[in-house]
């Protein structure tokens, strides 16, 4: 080729040019109508799996609640059970009543020897009573006659402030010594209560628990 001479396009060399692979390759993508798909499916997606985590996490607060609250109602029902099984002398009503086979709110023992460090390891007159005070159950040991009221100082609450007991009840019979009735004490408790799991919703209780004396009324 001579110097400065422009050479003539011609048809075959016009065909080389476009026929070069000098064109980048179009990369295959998602139209905009398939993004606004696939991002609504995902938030409605989204939108279920939240709702059902926060009912499950509500559904776990709820019964660690109730857990903890069930361990506590077991634990004071057993103590009572155990106190009163041991103890003596029953009275149901009032600190010198007896029987209450209609069923009454207040319940006090002599409590067997060392039973309490509130009484003298020896004592034969420890009493102890129980009652149900401001939603709460209460309990009084004394080496002596226990108040009346519970309402006094001297009873203790010792139930959880989780739950508010709304009834207790205590159901005596055979209170009389030896061969006045023929007829071994035994008492019933009943309780009723309710838990306050949030600001709507709330579960109530039901329990049950019957005690004998263990020491033969003779």
């Amino acid at each position: 080729m001579k110097r400065g001479f422009t050479p003539t396009l011609t048809l075959a060399s016009l065909r080389k040019v476009f026929q070069r692979k000098t064109m980048p390759k179009l990369v295959s993508g998602f139209t905009l109508i398939e993004l606004i798909v696939s991002v609504g499916i995902f938030a409605v997606v989204m939108v279920i799996a939240l709702g059902a985590l926060l009912s499950i996490s509500v559904a776990e607060r709820k019964s660690e609640t109730l857990k903890s609250v069930m361990n506590n109602l077991n634990f004071t029902l057993d103590s009572m059970s155990r106190f009163v099984r041991t103890g003596t002398d029953y009275h149901c009503g009032s600190p010198s009543s007896g029987d209450c086979a209609s069923g009454a709110g207040y319940f006090s023992f002599t409590a067997a020897p060392g039973s309490f460090s509130a009484c003298p390891a020896s004592s034969l007159t420890c009493r102890v009573a129980y009652c149900l005070d401001g939603g709460v159950i209460k309990r009084q040991v004394i080496n002596g006659t226990p108040d009346a009221l519970c309402t006094s100082s001297n009873f203790l609450p010792i139930t959880a402030p989780e739950v508010s007991i709304t009834s207790l009840i205590f159901y005596l019979n055979g209170s009389r010594v030896g061969s006045a009735d023929n007829t071994q004490p035994k008492v019933t408790i009943t309780l009723a209560g309710s838990v306050q799991i949030n600001s709507s919703a709330s579960t109530t209780l039901n329990l049950q628990t019957s005690v004998t004396q263990r020491l033969y009324d003779q």
